[in-house]
């Protein structure tokens, strides 16, 4: 992560905006991002508040008989990542309020804004962008952020397309009391993740299926979990393993569930960065014993559901 004060249109580098005062946007490449970046600027200035840019990127593990590989360096993800920070505040030109705090984070885009968003007064997002290296903002980490962000949210909408209208979708038939299945984003499913602690380690020993509920820590697209010697760590090292996350409301009979799927690395004595940085995320398991080793989940697909109730018949 790389965070600075930036001077902009010939103010001062200091923070002379009152303290604790905050507007935080998320940016990206897409046009939404800039639209919502124009408007979080004005906003700010109008505040006489921090505009706080953040920007988030990471890449997935490409799964191979249980190796990872990342598809770019992360030194070469780095300077672009600040670039594009760099284009997006240039467009500003004497838009820009006095003070500007850059904020470039490795991590998935839902979790590094709501972590930048505590303490902020205000929370701007867009709502598309996309790409093989994922970066903000996924319609789903809107619609996640406006659910669960730490202080009031703002969505700014991209620019209107002239497109055929698309043929009118056939009558829904759900009953008025049955909920209705949705997919949800790799994006928000990360978030999803990052707002829990407990999750289902599965395995498969012997042939068998079995099922641990345990405290985890999530680093990028990495689940992580501490365990003592045993049938956990045995079955899980170099295995085929599941990890799954859920909230379920019996009241409203809603809920959504992540399922995260890869193999599972011992990385307890790894000397590599991505070892390293998995054992420092300080998870704290709950139930008792040493657990000294630590299994690293590096997925091949992180996949969600929800329910939701529909309200009225088709």
């Amino acid at each position: 992560m790389a965070e600075s004060n930036q001077e902009t249109g010939g103010h001062p580098e200091q923070d002379t905006a009152p303290e604790g005062s905050r507007v935080v946007v998320g940016v990206s490449t897409s046009e939404s991002s800039q639209q919502a970046l124009a408007w979080a600027a004005r906003e700010a200035a109008l505040r006489d508040a921090t505009l706080h840019v953040v920007f988030a990127w990471q890449y997935p593990f490409e799964m191979a008989d249980g190796t990872y590989v990342p598809p770019m360096p992360n030194d070469e993800l780095e300077p672009w990542a600040e670039k594009v920070v760099d284009e997006a505040l240039a467009s500003l030109g004497d838009g820009a309020p006095r003070s500007v705090r850059r904020d470039v984070r490795s991590g998935p885009a839902a979790a590094v804004l709501m972590s930048a968003a505590q303490g902020a007064d205000l929370l701007v997002v867009g709502t598309s962008g996309h790409g093989r290296v994922t970066g903000l903002l996924l319609g789903s980490v809107s619609q996640f952020l406006a659910v669960h962000a730490p202080c009031p949210v703002v969505i700014v909408h991209g620019p209107r397309r002239n497109v055929e209208a698309a043929p009118a979708a056939a009558p829904a038939t759900a009953h008025p009391e049955i909920g209705v299945l949705e997919e949800i984003g790799e994006e928000e499913c990360l978030g999803l993740l990052a707002g829990a602690d407990v999750g289902r380690l599965v395995v498969v020993e012997r042939g068998q299926p079995l099922v641990f509920p345990m405290n985890y820590v999530l680093d990028n697209r990495t689940i992580g979990v501490r365990t003592d010697p045993g049938t956990k760590l045995d079955a899980a090292t170099l295995g085929r393993v599941a990890f799954e996350v859920d909230h379920i409301d019996p009241a409203t009979h809603e809920g959504w569930s992540v399922l995260v799927q890869g193999v599972g690395q011992d990385v307890t004595e790894g000397l590599d960065a991505w070892s390293a940085r998995v054992r420092a995320s300080g998870i704290e398991p709950w139930a008792q014993g040493e657990k000294q080793h630590w299994i690293a989940v590096a997925p091949s697909s992180i996949t969600g559901r929800r329910i939701r109730r529909r309200a009225g018949g088709g």
